[in-house]
């Protein structure tokens, strides 16, 4: 089993988006809404994107307007359902030409193994993040798309299965940046 940290793809040939109202949109919904795994489908209003560099179309494109939130194209949202549904809001953006979600990960899961993962650490002693992944097999197992806890908060980085990773391949999704960050087959301590 493999666990893949989920990106848009820095690749260049890729169009990317941005907020057409950056600071009023940033503020009300990205800054520190998306860090929590509350719904924000009560609240979300019509929130406007424009192509900031053109390019070829991606199902994940770069989003300027809050680089942590994914978006994906209409296409992929709707590939990808078997593995969003309950984990995921796909709270749409308006685009004057094509359709797009924003893609808020609610579902949180406390899987590091603290023993065996390596955290990068501050000289106070804040934990802010990993060196190195560890998680416990039994809490990822079936989870295909999710975030963890780090002690008392949860992290912005979105982790993603094999499965997932293989039926984006499968559809031909393009835009998609995977990096293994954990291997079972593979554990180092």
């Amino acid at each position: 089993m493999k666990i893949w940290e989920l990106k848009a793809s820095l690749d260049e040939r890729f169009e990317t988006l941005q907020l057409v109202n950056f600071d009023q949109a940033y503020e009300k919904y990205f800054k520190e809404r998306f860090h929590s795994i509350t719904p924000l489908a009560d609240v979300w209003e019509d929130v406007n994107v424009f192509t900031l560099e053109d390019g070829e179309p991606s199902d994940c494109p770069i989003f300027w307007g809050h680089s942590a939130t994914l978006v994906f194209s209409d296409r992929a949202f709707n590939e990808l359902q078997k593995f969003l549904k309950d984990k995921v809001e796909g709270l749409p953006l308006i685009h004057p030409q094509k359709e797009y979600y924003a893609i808020h990960v609610m579902n949180a899961i406390d899987a590091i193994d603290y023993q065996h993962a390596v955290i990068r650490q501050l000289s106070t002693g804040l934990k802010v993040g990993f060196e190195r992944y560890a998680f416990i097999p039994e809490k990822v197992k079936n989870e295909h798309v999710f975030r963890i806890w780090l002690d008392d908060r949860i992290g912005l980085m979105v982790f993603v299965s094999d499965e997932f990773k293989e039926a984006v391949e499968s559809k031909g999704l393009v835009g998609f940046q995977f990096t293994e960050v954990w291997n079972s087959k593979k554990l180092v301590f």
